[in-house]
């Protein structure tokens, strides 16, 4: 990992270096220019398992511009060659590149080396970001634009979190055991995503920071138990928040409880400007998110009453057994993104992925007499469309699928059957 992200910080500097040749920078002030590489999220914390992707930011200078970075289109249609993206995508180490730039915050995914890795772009207000940088200073968000103010705000959230819950190194060891539990739970239980509307890894990080400034002089196991306990009976949509938002005066728009009317679960960043991290999360996947603390809950509570009794045979993998998505419900539904090749196929299944939620609870949970829905947040890459949806050989090769459970609430039916078309 750490030889995946020296090499591709090598090629992200010689980028550029290159941008501010070809606009007419002197040499010396082309070296100068610099560009930092910063991580977030698990592999900043250190809980990242095997496989899982790095969060980066590329923070590169005001000559280097968001086209630059993606390449512009020529007159051929094809990108820009000296782009940083084309660059990532030509280098030999590099597997299943995946350009997001029409998202709210434009975004390479790419495999270096088989490590996955997430690249943001952020374009400072300054000529130079040396390494002595520091990230944290509310100053750097000084007259950057919006998808940089996104970008930079995960490194920024992530190591204020860190510094948040590291009294002690005993409490900050709690946390960090605390935090791959969590993790593991979510995603076997189908709850590990953002922009489906469940919860990520900076929203687990909040949650569990919460917990560690409830009761500091816990153990990891007893603040597993009272973490279910809090957000069971937490009462949204009050907030969570570590800390109190501030203004730092830069003229970003900051958190605000009266503009909020609208947000089920919001969980404030603490890092300025303070923003909501589960803006995706809907009413329908809040239901979800509820039984699952609740069945954990349960179970947890269980374990420590048997460790009050003094039983040592403690069966914590209970906790952690897969979702039973797949049988729970009476019905699904099959969404299959499909291309005429791989690559087109993953560029189209990127779009679709970011409006999901949207198709979830805007459209079906709001429109259809349906008592509960939920969307499986992990893709799976076959093809399950029938004969009549017409699809060529290539575009069976190159599928991905999605799957949607629902329950119909039969007090809301208008007849005995649901045509959802």
């Amino acid at each position: 990992r750490e030889r995946a992200l020296n090499r591709m910080g090598k090629v992200a500097r010689d980028w550029i270096q290159h941008v501010c040749a070809k606009k007419g920078f002197a040499p010396d002030a082309a070296i100068l220019a610099g560009g930092q590489l910063f991580t977030s999220g698990s592999y900043r914390l250190g809980v990242h398992e095997p496989g899982a992707d790095i969060d980066t930011i590329l923070v590169a200078p005001n000559m280097c511009t968001r086209d630059d970075f993606f390449g512009e289109v020529l007159e051929n249609e094809k990108r820009d060659p000296e782009s940083l993206a084309e660059r990532i995508r030509r280098h030999p180490d590099v597997t299943n590149f995946v350009p997001v730039e029409g998202a709210a915050v434009p975004i390479l995914t790419f495999d270096w080396e088989g490590v996955n890795i997430d690249l943001l772009f952020a374009r400072l207000n300054s000529a130079s970001v040396p390494t002595t940088l520091d990230i944290d200073n509310d100053a750097i968000l000084d007259g950057v634009d919006n998808a940089t103010e996104k970008s930079l705000n995960g490194p920024r959230v992530t190591n204020l979190i860190a510094k948040l819950v590291s009294g002690t190194p005993e409490r900050y060891q709690t946390f960090l055991a605390v935090v791959r539990c969590i993790r593991k739970w979510a995603k076997s239980r189908g709850l590990y995503s953002n922009k489906m509307g469940y919860w990520g890894g900076v929203n687990i990080n909040m949650a569990v920071a919460l917990c560690i400034q409830l009761y500091p002089v816990d153990c990891p196991a007893s603040l597993l138990r009272k973490f279910f306990l809090v957000f069971k009976t937490w009462r949204w949509p009050n907030p969570v928040m570590l800390t109190k938002p501030h203004d730092a005066g830069y003229g970003l728009q900051v958190w605000n409880p009266q503009n909020a009317h609208r947000q089920v679960a919001p969980m404030i960043t603490p890092a300025y400007p303070a923003m909501n991290s589960t803006l995706a999360t809907s009413r329908q996947t809040l239901q979800i998110l509820h039984e699952e603390f609740c069945r954990g809950h349960a179970m947890v509570d269980s374990l420590w009453k048997q460790h009050q009794k003094g039983d040592p045979n403690l069966n914590w993998a209970q906790l952690f057994e897969p979702s039973d998505f797949f049988i729970a419900y009476p019905n699904y539904l099959s969404l299959c993104i499909v291309g005429p090749t791989q690559t087109d196929a993953q560029a189209w299944a990127g779009f679709v992925e970011s409006r999901l939620r949207r198709l979830t609870s805007d459209l079906l949970g709001r429109s259809l007499p349906l008592s509960k829905i939920q969307l499986w947040p992990k893709k799976i890459e076959a093809c399950i469309a029938d004969k009549s949806a017409m699809l060529t050989k290539a575009q069976r090769e190159n599928c991905i699928t999605y799957f949607i459970g629902f329950q119909m609430d039969m007090l809301r039916m208008r007849g005995k059957q649901l045509n959802l078309e």
